[in-house]
C-alpha cells in the first residue's frame, strides 16, 4: 500500500461526481457532523505524527542499558536491534503502520471534504452553514466538544 491513496477510488469518483449512495427513507445531512469529522481527522493526524516521533526516538536511542555494548551479550545486542526495527526500520515497524493510518485517516478527510463541497454547491443553506461552523473553530470534538474523550460526553 505504501505510496498509494488507500481510497483513490472513492476521492476519484467523488471528484468526477459520480460518487453515489442509495438510502431508504429519510436522509438528514448535517454540517456541523462534516466540520467534527474535518477537524477530528486533523486531531488523529497530529497524534499519529506525535506517535511516530515516539517511535523514531525509540529507533534512534544510543545507549538502552541492557547490557547492548559488552560482547559476549548477544541476547541484548539482538533484542536492542530488534527494539530499533520496531520503532522505525522494517515495513512492518511501528513507524510505518502508523503511516498507512494517517493515509487512511487523511483520505477520509479528504473524502468528506469533497463531499462537503458539492453538497456547498447545491446547497446554499447547507453551505452557510457549513461556512459557519468552520469560522467559529469549535473545540475538538463532538457537539459536547472538549480535547479528551471524558470531556465530550
Amino acid at each position: 500500500m505504501s505510496g498509494e491513496r488507500p481510497l483513490q477510488d472513492l476521492l476519484s469518483e467523488v471528484q468526477e461526481g459520480r460518487l453515489t449512495m442509495r438510502f431508504g427513507g429519510t436522509v438528514r445531512v448535517d454540517a456541523e457532523e462534516f466540520v467534527y469529522i474535518e477537524r477530528e481527522c486533523e486531531t488523529f493526524k497530529l497524534l499519529i505524527r506525535e506517535l511516530q516521533s515516539v517511535a523514531t526516538d525509540i529507533s534512534e536511542r544510543e545507549v538502552w542499558g541492557l547490557g547492548e555494548a559488552v560482547a559476549e551479550l548477544v541476547s541484548a545486542q539482538t533484542l536492542v536491534r530488534r527494539f530499533r526495527e520496531k520503532g522505525q526500520g522494517s515495513d512492518n515497524s511501528v513507524f510505518a503502520v502508523l503511516e498507512e493510518h494517517y493515509k487512511i485517516v487523511d483520505d477520509l478527510q479528504l473524502l468528506h471534504r469533497a463531499i462537503a463541497e458539492r453538497y456547498q454547491a447545491t446547497d446554499t443553506e447547507f453551505a452557510s452553514y457549513y461556512q459557519e461552523l468552520l469560522a467559529a473553530d469549535p473545540a475538538p470534538g463532538t457537539p459536547g466538544g472538549g480535547d479528551t474523550p471524558a470531556e465530550r460526553v
